[in-house]
């Protein structure tokens, strides 16, 4: 009896070895070459050629052109965004009207995602298996942009919301979609409101003009920076930073000077960062006033800028013809960290 309980033991002892050794190997096998590091969107030349993704991975390797390393094929005129969403990437390409799907570790393509439900198309949100597209459709239509409503399992889109011109950057909180209408190639002045439980419009929230970025703090307010209407229209007008609550749609402002016409809002651990005449400004969440110090050091006329675990993120796009640069920032004690080397017109940043 002994014998049989002790030969028990050692096999049960025995297989659940190899049960843990074969959880370990499985949690160890690598998701694919893309895993760890972040995505950065080029836009390429205008109206000619194609864009690109540049990778930059964790160990400091960089990959140009990653899309077409995997893939063999060009992604397309105009690499407007990327967004990633549980295990798929979502690449917007703007002036070839569509959508390419891959997975979001090894870059492989799925799908596209294209036709009457597309046109000139800017951004990507999901939240679930849904997702949201900001289209312009014909640029000098003002009455024509729209976002399209997409089944992500099997990228249809299912719905098409008409909304106020110049559709751009998107965020959902408090199951809303809150989109900035920055006015295309004319000036808008309104952030479109979308309930995200029927897909339907819900309000327009005025802003102050040209409302070029958006994001949430993570306590139920939403941050919109307008850079007003700038002096070629003959009708400037100032630069203002919007909060909006999220529950209410209640708004406060500050404006900035009638000169001043700021862009590229990042936020990171309660601050709010901007560019503003080639330099990059830190404000406290909390303020009620606009700082009147630049970071030192930090310095661009950049073409996008975004926050991510205490670090700051700004791309240089250069002669719009060559290749451009990405430089990160640490927050915390304003150092320039790295340079990278980037494609032609570095824009949208995604972290894996």
């Amino acid at each position: 009896m002994k014998k049989i309980q002790i030969s028990s033991l050692l096999f049960i002892s025995l297989f659940s070895f190899i049960s843990c050794t074969n959880d370990d190997i499985t949690e160890q096998l690598p998701l694919g070459d893309f895993e760890n590091g972040y995505f950065i969107t080029n836009e390429g030349p205008f109206n000619n050629g194609t864009g690109t993704i540049t990778f930059v991975d964790t160990d400091g390797t960089i990959v140009q052109n990653a899309y077409k390393s995997v893939n063999n094929e060009d992604l397309g005129n105009i690499v407007q965004s990327i967004t990633l969403a549980n295990d798929i990437a979502y690449i917007v390409v703007n002036n070839s009207n569509k959508i390419v799907v891959v997975n979001r570790y090894t870059l492989e393509k799925i799908a596209e995602i294209k036709g009457e439900g597309i046109s000139n198309p800017r951004y990507i949100v999901a939240q679930g298996n849904i997702g949201y597209v900001s289209n312009w459709g014909d640029a000098f239509n003002a009455t024509d942009d729209f976002i399209s409503v997409i089944d992500l399992i099997s990228n249809e889109v299912k719905k098409t919301i008409p909304v106020g011109e110049g559709p751009e950057e998107m965020l959902i909180e408090n199951s809303r979609l809150f989109i900035n209408l920055q006015g295309g190639y004319n000036q808008n002045n309104q952030v479109a409101v979308v309930d995200t439980n029927n897909a339907s419009l819900l309000t327009n929230i005025t802003v102050g003009e040209v409302p070029n970025s958006i994001l949430a703090d993570g306590v139920g307010n939403v941050w919109v920076l307008c850079e007003g209407k700038p002096a070629w229209t003959l009708d400037e007008t100032a630069g203002k930073l919007y909060k909006i609550s999220a529950t209410t749609n209640a708004t406060s402002f500050i404006n900035f000077n009638e000169t001043d016409h700021p862009n590229l809002l990042a936020f990171d651990s309660g601050s709010l960062f901007y560019n503003l005449n080639g330099k990059v400004y830190k404000m406290d969440a909390t303020a009620s006033q606009l700082p009147t110090q630049e970071v030192n050091g930090w310095d661009g006329f950049y073409y996008y800028m975004t926050a991510s675990n205490g670090e700051i993120f700004a791309t240089d796009a250069g002669n719009y013809s060559s290749e451009g640069s990405l430089k990160v920032y640490d927050i915390s004690s304003g150092s320039l960290l790295e340079t990278n080397v980037t494609g032609i017109i570095p824009g949208d940043i995604a972290f894996q």
